[in-house]
């Protein structure tokens, strides 16, 4: 019975290193892929290039963040309102934990003049 939970153990650990690299070469395509897409873009919709640099930077980490404005066909103040973004859903998401923490403190407890049949 050992024996048969190591070798499976063994084939899970072969396919998941198998599914780590299909997804590791996809996020290369995608990395090599990028540059042309935003070739196309500036001919096809200029537009959209500020719009995907934002929403990508709104999703990035800081330090990524800081490295994709760095790009030569990321708009200028780009930047700027996408940490604006950032900044406002991390004090949306506070005041929600605050919200949630003074109810809870409260003991659920909710005015009764919201409770109204309308």
């Amino acid at each position: 019975m050992e024996k048969a939970m190591i070798s499976i153990g063994n084939i899970a650990g072969q396919q998941a290193r198998k599914d780590d690299k299909v997804q590791r070469e996809a996020r290369l395509a995608i990395a090599e892929t990028f540059d042309a897409w935003i070739d196309w873009l500036e001919d096809e919709a200029p537009d959209q290039i500020e719009e995907m640099f934002f929403e990508l930077g709104c999703f990035a980490s800081a330090t990524n963040r800081r490295r994709m404005f760095k790009h030569a066909k990321a708009p200028e103040g780009v930047a700027n309102r996408a940490q604006e973004q950032v900044d406002q859903w991390k004090a949306e998401k506070e005041a929600a934990r605050a919200a949630a923490k003074a109810e809870a403190a409260s003991g659920g407890e909710t005015d009764a003049s919201n409770n109204t049949a309308d």
